[in-house]
């Protein structure tokens, strides 16, 4: 029924979190047609070889849900055209990440002339998939402000400055590389990073994508359930949750992606006070909320249509009734 274009299953090192076994399991009651998986795994997925060792691994589930991979991007001219051959030769592989900041994991490529070589050895390549960035520009964040006794002082450290600032810089990088393919702004979260994507339509292909949690949780979250709802990006304040919600509901916003990353509560507790929350669970709670507002066009569109259409993907839509029981799954619920 749905697509999700933004999960991050756990295989490898950190398996005890999630496996893709397991995530295409609550996938499947969740009512997906198809999950789509992250890069930022331990040890990466930056080579041929490792995704076609994780196409492996789904293929073994059997499962009725479709599993697309990411493979990531550094700025090393011979791992980029790995990655490109991966894309080609690899039919789960749905596109390339890049993370402009820092996330979880270290596969940032986060200062301003790599980027661009990025863009232009993709452009080079003759790459016209997609590349989907995590766009927070490093330079503008303020790691010294973090305080995880006041967990709302993620949301100082990773500004919403720090997004926009990224977001126009990746559109110009592109546009400057003559890149044919798609730019997608993973998880955006700030309504002027959304009005540059709306401006950069005309003149190149870029996509934008929002997460339940940033159309419905807002910073004070963070003040009233503490470090289990920190997130890159972080929650906004209120009027940029609601801006965000009113630019889903209008079309501006090309997709729903949960951004499920299941962490153990420990981690999120104490060191390294990880960020990321379980997201999947609750994708069709949002559903429900956000169906009575929307034409059936439009949720169609959020929610499948428009993923498929991008991705150039055939993927068949599985017709279900999801499960909103979910969370159970996890060791907490930053919904809840």
């Amino acid at each position: 029924m749905f697509i999700d274009p933004h999960v991050h299953c756990r295989d490898g090192t950190q398996s005890y979190k999630e496996t893709i076994a397991h995530a295409l399991s609550v996938a499947e009651r969740a009512g997906m047609s198809a999950i789509f998986d992250m890069p930022n795994t331990d040890p990466p997925i930056f080579r041929f070889e490792q995704a076609a060792e994780r196409i492996a691994l789904a293929r073994q589930t059997k499962s009725p849900v479709w599993y697309g991979l990411y493979v990531g991007l550094s700025a090393d001219r011979e791992q980029i055209v790995d990655a490109v051959r991966a894309y080609d030769e690899l039919p789960e592989v749905v596109g390339c990440k890049m993370f402009a900041g820092h996330s979880t994991g270290n596969l940032g490529v986060t200062d301003e002339k790599s980027q661009q070589f990025v863009y232009d050895t993709l452009a080079e390549l003759g790459y016209t998939g997609v590349v989907a960035v995590h766009c927070e520009k490093e330079s503008l964040m303020k790691p010294l402000l973090w305080n995880p006794l006041q967990p709302v002082s993620h949301c100082v450290v990773r500004p919403p400055q720090a997004e926009v600032a990224s977001v126009r810089d990746q559109l110009s990088f592109a546009r400057i590389a003559d890149f044919n393919g798609t730019v997608h702004v993973a998880h955006i979260s700030v309504p002027e990073a959304v009005d540059i994507v709306e401006s950069y339509r005309k003149k190149m292909s870029v996509t934008c994508g929002v997460t339940p949690y940033h159309c419905l949780l807002d910073s004070s979250a963070l003040e009233r359930k503490g470090l289990i709802c920190k997130t890159n990006p972080p929650l906004r304040i209120k009027p940029m949750v609601d801006q965000m919600m009113d630019y889903l509901y209008s079309g501006a916003i090309d997709w729903i992606e949960s951004d499920h990353a299941p962490h153990l509560l420990r981690e999120k507790l104490h060191e390294p006070h990880l960020s990321g929350m379980p997201g999947m669970p609750f994708y069709p709670r949002f559903i429900q909320q956000i169906a009575p507002r929307m034409s059936t066009h439009l949720l169609h569109d959020v929610t499948f249509g428009n993923i498929q259409k991008k991705f150039g993907i055939d993927i068949p839509q599985r017709h279900c009734e999801p499960q909103t029981d979910l969370a159970r799954e996890y060791e907490f619920d930053g919904f809840g």
